[in-house]
């Protein structure tokens, strides 16, 4: 198993756990990257793109570095499966980055109710991932 896979599964499991003690913030923090981890993996493995040409091409562009694989993603979706299903992909990563970035940076609370959404969040992202690109 590729390690990149494997350390996306250990952020869900971890996501999970952390929940479970009431550390709500890096609940959603290891949600969030074991999607992005999950994503980064898929363009490697079912795009064809190993790591380091994924590294050129995000330092090349003008975007992000998850701004690029979500955007990827996003597309490769749109082209195998449908337009519907890359557009709900979209809006789910992007809540769940918010969620992210409220968690890691913003000084509020983050309760419960965040961190279960993150993960549910997290757990519709992987499923789509998974089971679309057969990862």
């Amino acid at each position: 198993m590729s390690k990149l896979k494997e350390k996306s599964n250990f952020n869900m499991q971890a996501a999970e756990s952390l929940e479970g003690q009431s550390l709500y913030a890096p609940s959603i923090h290891c949600a969030y990257y074991s999607c992005f981890q999950l994503l980064k993996y898929t363009i490697n493995d079912f795009c064809g793109i190993d790591y380091q040409q994924q590294a050129k091409e995000i330092s090349s562009s003008k975007q992000q570095s998850h701004q690029y694989v979500v955007n990827y993603i996003t597309n490769e979706l749109k082209r195998y499966v449908d337009f519907h299903v890359s557009r709900d992909f979209k809006r789910k990563i992007k809540d769940l980055k918010q969620f992210r970035i409220e968690s890691d940076y913003e000084n509020i609370e983050i309760n419960t109710d965040k961190s279960h959404k993150a993960i549910e969040l997290a757990k519709e992202i992987r499923t789509y991932v998974i089971n679309n690109f057969n990862v």
